[in-house]
């Protein structure tokens, strides 16, 4: 009896963890939903097929789309530092992308695709006329297929820290996809997200890579990011899984020199492959400018937006 007994417990101890791990998991997120805060001025609704998609529209003149980075995170917080300058002459609208920010988070599978369609939606559907890009990180790829695909509904594009191009063409692998799978999981995927979009993990990335100096950092900004990676419950970490599983790549090649729109690189002097980058760019499409941010890591557009607002003032 000894043994079954034991075994017992072992069993019931396990379902408890189990349990126990499975109830903090809601309570971080309930948490989050109890502290949210109201919509700022100026948003709207867009109803798209895969889900509603928030966005603020401000100023008058021609217009500008800003499209943030694409991560668990990231919202249109991250041109806060350009919108109002940017409307004294532009119309500017930025979005939250599907799966990000105040924007709905559908339990599906999020491709590069899907963004790109999503973009040339808005523009149709919302914008209505030719339109100027500001975007920031791996979403570049997004706008610069959508703007091969749709070329008449684009003027210019301002690019931010894009992807390499050997990180932006890694195609999904068998291990990556169970890696996608696993963290989808109820239990064991909730807990891994958590873990990686915790207060403490989400200092480490603005201290030690989105900025590169830390008096720059704001704790709102830190706090604004923490609210976007746990609103919507758990189904926030299905775009987490899909990115991890490698299903925004995509490769450049044929959008980039099938482009005739004026494309202009900003890219922060201190990252990796930041000169690669740019000759990368700059060998598919020889009439792509670019230039080098100084003092900036990721996030130049809030660590230093003078310098994305003198280029604006030049470009567009």
């Amino acid at each position: 009896m000894e043994p079954y007994n034991k075994q017992k417990k072992i069993t019931l101890i396990s379902i408890l963890s189990i349990f126990g791990i499975f109830l903090m998991n809601q309570i971080i997120f309930l948490l989050q939903r109890f502290k949210d805060t109201f919509p700022p001025k100026n948003s709207h609704e867009y109803s798209w097929r895969f889900g509603n998609i928030f966005y603020t529209k401000q100023g008058k003149g021609t217009p500008i789309l800003l499209i943030h980075t694409l991560d668990s995170g990231s919202s249109s917080l991250e041109f806060c530092q350009l919108v109002k300058p940017l409307s004294k002459k532009h119309t500017v609208y930025v979005l939250d992308l599907l799966g990000c920010g105040r924007s709905e988070k559908p339990k599906i599978s999020y491709t590069g695709y899907m963004y790109v369609q999503l973009i040339n939606d808005f523009i149709k559907d919302i914008i209505g006329q030719k339109t100027d890009v500001i975007v920031s990180g791996n979403s570049c790829s997004f706008a610069i297929q959508a703007c091969s695909m749709e070329k008449e509904q684009f003027h210019k594009l301002l690019l931010i820290n894009p992807q390499n191009m050997a990180s932006a063409s890694r195609f999904p692998t068998k291990c990556r996809n169970l890696l996608k799978y696993l963290l989808e999981s109820p239990i064991i995927g909730t807990s891994i997200y958590n873990i990686m979009h915790s207060t403490p993990m989400i200092h480490h990335r603005f201290f030690k890579k989105y900025f590169q100096n830390p008096s720059d950092v704001q704790k709102s900004y830190m706090e604004e990011y923490y609210k976007n990676a746990h609103r919507g419950g758990t189904r926030a970490k299905y775009l987490y899984a899909c990115q991890s599983g490698g299903y925004m790549n995509s490769s450049l090649v044929y959008a980039l020199q099938n482009i005739d729109q004026s494309i202009y690189l900003a890219i922060s002097q201190n990252i990796p492959d930041a000169q690669n980058t740019l000759e990368q760019y700059q060998v598919l499409n020889p009439s792509i400018e670019g230039c080098y941010l100084k003092h900036t890591l990721y996030l130049p557009h809030l660590e230093n937006p003078q310098s994305l607002l003198d280029l604006c003032k030049i470009f567009f």
